[in-house]
């Protein structure tokens, strides 16, 4: 979300954030299906008329997670530089680019749980709408590929299938740290990810 220097605009902003942190924390606790507008005003600590000068709806408040979320990956997740001679060595880079999505994610736990129920909750709605974000990432991912078959630090790949597989073993690593988080570094977990992912594609 774009900085002002505004200090009512600024207001505005960090109240709507406000709203947000606290629908994540309901989200992930009570699952969308059980999460209510009367939870998310109590644990932001507003009243009900300010929830509705920001969100319409629960379903609202709940795709500008989702959409605040893909944001702040794509800004994470950035063309390999290779013309430029002071840049770091394309692997060094692809794995900072790792370790940033993952911390990203981790870091903030009711955005990862709240994740993670994609394909578990009973709610149509939200089903659909993280289907369609895991789609955006998948296809982030798919990107990436192609990149990386360009400057030719991928072998040539199924962009498609790559990429639906690298996800799906985003997904399974997440799940892992938020389940124990105190057992392994992210930079760990990061290169044994980056090892066992990549070994298959990395042109020799």
């Amino acid at each position: 979300m774009a900085t002002t220097s505004d200090p009512s605009e600024r207001a505005k902003q960090e109240r709507r954030r406000q709203i947000m942190t606290a629908a994540k924390h309901v989200f992930a606790e009570a699952g969308y299906h059980g999460a209510s507008i009367n939870a998310i005003i109590e644990r932001a600590q507003i009243a009900r008329g300010t929830f509705y000068l920001y969100f319409e709806s629960k379903s609202a408040v709940f795709d500008s997670i989702l959409d605040q979320a893909m944001a702040d990956l794509r800004a994470r997740i950035r063309r390999i530089e290779v013309d430029d001679k002071d840049a770091p060595a394309p692997q060094l880079q692809l794995r900072d680019q790792v370790m940033a999505t993952l911390e990203y994610v981790v870091s903030d736990r009711p955005l990862a749980t709240l994740l993670l129920s994609a394909g578990h909750t009973p709610d149509a709605e939200a089903a659909e709408r993280l289907g369609q974000f895991f789609g955006e990432v998948q296809d982030l991912l798919r990107r990436a590929m192609e990149t990386g078959m360009e400057i030719g630090l991928l072998r040539k790949v199924d962009p498609e299938l790559a990429a639906a597989a690298m996800l799906g073993m985003f997904r399974g690593v997440i799940e892992q740290l938020i389940r124990e988080p105190a057992a392994k570094a992210t930079d760990h977990v990061v290169s044994e990810m980056l090892m066992v992912a990549l070994r298959g594609v990395l042109a020799s």
